[in-house]
């Protein structure tokens, strides 16, 4: 996830550019920005309510 929307990214900007990626495989962008949030901080809080 962090190779596609890097940590310095804030999260409007990665959500731009993980879209068209989440679009592409048929997954809600939420999902991917909960895993994205969990590799920055490894906190499995952040995937509360996500099924992955």
């Amino acid at each position: 996830m962090l190779e596609v929307a890097p940590a310095y990214l804030s999260d409007t900007d990665a959500a731009d550019v993980l879209a068209p990626l989440y679009e592409e495989i048929g997954e809600e962008l939420e999902h991917g920005l909960a895993a994205r949030r969990y590799a920055l901080s490894g906190d499995c809080r952040a995937l509360h309510g996500t099924v992955l």
